[in-house]
């Protein structure tokens, strides 16, 4: 009965754990490729000596990592699913009106527990690395979110050509448009039906006049038009994140010039009118309209997180001017 108990307990993940816990995934794709499925079974023991903590259930690894990943969905939608966001680029966190995270958290209350603990620099940098979508810029791209056991694998094989005596299949095709040049610039050359001159270059074989068939194989390496293909793909998608982050940053400036207007620290002081926390006709709101025309203070009357703590940062400025 105490085991059953035991795992049914909920895990307790601490923030050191969940950074190390990404570490140690990022490691084994590493090493192994995004194609090596997670061996859940043989990580976990290891990570727990790691770690030096034992957990109840032998699914927790595996738990924490479904866990995650639908964390860093839900953030990166919060991050970028949306425009004109307040976003502190040193710090990397969302910097929103409480309205917007009202909005957001109605039906979903994991939205709550981000807004209150958004993810680090480090963690960011670690989620990106363990969940972010492979660059489609050659073979073996694969999700690491994806299962790499649903994938058939193709092996490129170098063959030899049993079937053409002493010469590979490229001499063999230099060859034939070599001779068929010098047969087409003889003077009786246009004298020649195509079937008269097909037959001037059939290879007869010991025993049969007629041509061997040459059997085309693929070759290991890549040919030229697949190189030319590939680095066309690599540089497009370079192309895109330059042009991603350019668009990002302008975003970003323009969110952060619009967000710390007077208009937009008007609309916070409207916000906590409505609210009760103050009235529009006392001197309180008449001191704090003042104070927004000083774009410093005004920056940091909408930094503020709550309207409680903006109403005391209001109240103590009134006070230090009287």
């Amino acid at each position: 009965m105490d085991s059953k108990k035991e795992k049914g307990k909920r895990e307790i993940w601490s923030k050191e754990m969940v950074l190390e816990l990404c570490r140690f995934l990022n490691k084994y794709i590493t090493k192994h490729g995004r194609t090596s499925s997670f061996k859940w079974v043989s990580l976990q023991p290891e990570f727990e000596k790691i770690v030096n903590h034992k957990f109840s259930s032998d699914k927790a690894m595996k738990n924490k990592y479904d866990g995650m990943r639908k964390e860093y969905n839900l953030w990166k939608s919060l991050k970028n699913g949306e425009t004109g966001l307040g976003w502190n680029e040193s710090t990397r966190q969302l910097m929103c009106l409480d309205e917007w995270w009202k909005t957001k958290t109605q039906g979903n209350s994991k939205v709550l527990e981000i807004k209150y603990n958004q993810p680090s620099i480090q963690l960011q940098e670690e989620w990106d690395q363990l969940f972010g979508d492979a660059v489609a810029s050659g073979e073996n791209c694969v999700a690491p979110s994806m299962d790499p056991t649903t994938f058939n694998e193709v092996h490129v094989e170098n063959l030899e050509d049993d079937n053409v005596e002493g010469e590979n299949l490229e001499t063999h095709e230099n060859n034939f448009y070599a001779d068929f040049l010098t047969e087409v610039n003889q003077p009786n050359a246009s004298t020649l039906s195509p079937s008269e001159v097909a037959k001037k270059f059939e290879k007869p074989t010991k025993g049969n006049t007629k041509p061997k068939p040459v059997k085309m194989k693929r070759k290991g390496r890549d040919s030229l038009g697949a190189s030319i293909l590939k680095d066309h793909l690599t540089q497009s998608n370079m192309n895109q994140q330059c042009a991603l982050e350019i668009l990002e940053s302008d975003s970003s400036k323009l969110s952060q010039t619009t967000k710390f207007s007077i208009e937009g620290a008007v609309g916070v002081l409207n916000q906590m009118v409505d609210a009760g926390l103050m009235r529009e006709d006392e001197d309180l709101w008449f001191f704090a309209i003042d104070l927004f025309e000083d774009p410093v203070k005004r920056e940091m009357f909408i930094n503020v997180r709550h309207d409680h703590s903006r109403l005391a940062w209001l109240q103590r400025k009134q006070r230090l001017a009287d």
